[in-house]
């Protein structure tokens, strides 16, 4: 009998360690049904990885890479996706404009919530050998509010244009790797944004 409760003691406080560990390590915020992970902790390998990845991009990108991730900057489904991108015209940019707004308002609500819930601050912020392209933002990092409404508007986009779905989901996708090019994003991040896009347009 002793040895049985000294092991359902031992149990009780391995729990009670675990529990511990579990409410000190960084938390997962759910919003409008969405949900995201914290972003990668300083000295994980995951966070170096971040960082490794952006050097990469930094010493590798083109000015002519960079011009296209500036134009983006102030982002619209028209310099998104627009005619100078070659993925719509300019009657199917009118079109979106109206079909997106439900969409778009969801989605700056919710990045809005993790940004300010999760208080990343931008990469160059951490590492100033890291030299952004484009203009630096004045917000917060995590998660990326271009990658999520660029992935979440090529999703909704690739449906009402199916015929155009493979041009609207490459631009969709490199819409976030811009961010990256331009050096203001972890590219976790961009993870995170596409992710919480995903999230958001099983609403719609």
């Amino acid at each position: 009998m002793k040895s049985f409760n000294w092991l359902f003691i031992s149990s009780l406080f391995f729990s009670m360690h675990i529990a511990n560990a579990q409410v000190e390590s960084e938390p997962e915020y759910h919003f409008l049904g969405t949900h995201l992970p914290a972003p990668p902790v300083e000295g994980t390998d995951a966070y170096r990885a971040d960082f490794t990845k952006l050097h990469e991009y930094q010493d590798h990108r083109t000015p002519e890479q960079c011009a296209t991730a500036e134009a983006e900057s102030s982002f619209s489904v028209e310099n998104g996706f627009g005619p100078a991108t070659g993925v719509l015209t300019e009657a199917e940019v009118k079109v979106a404009k109206i079909y997106t707004l439900p969409i778009l308002m969801r989605v700056g609500v919710a990045v809005y919530y993790f940004k300010h819930k999760f208080k990343r601050q931008r990469p160059y912020h951490e590492d100033t050998t890291l030299q952004p392209c484009i203009r630096k933002p004045n917000d917060l990092s995590y998660p990326s509010g271009h990658a999520t409404t660029g992935y979440a508007l090529a999703l909704v986009l690739s449906k009402r244009f199916p015929e155009k779905k493979e041009l609207i989901m490459k631009q969709g996708l490199q819409i976030g790797e811009n961010r990256l090019i331009g050096g203001v994003h972890h590219p976790s991040d961009v993870e995170a944004g596409r992710e919480l896009a995903r999230q958001l347009v099983k609403f719609f």
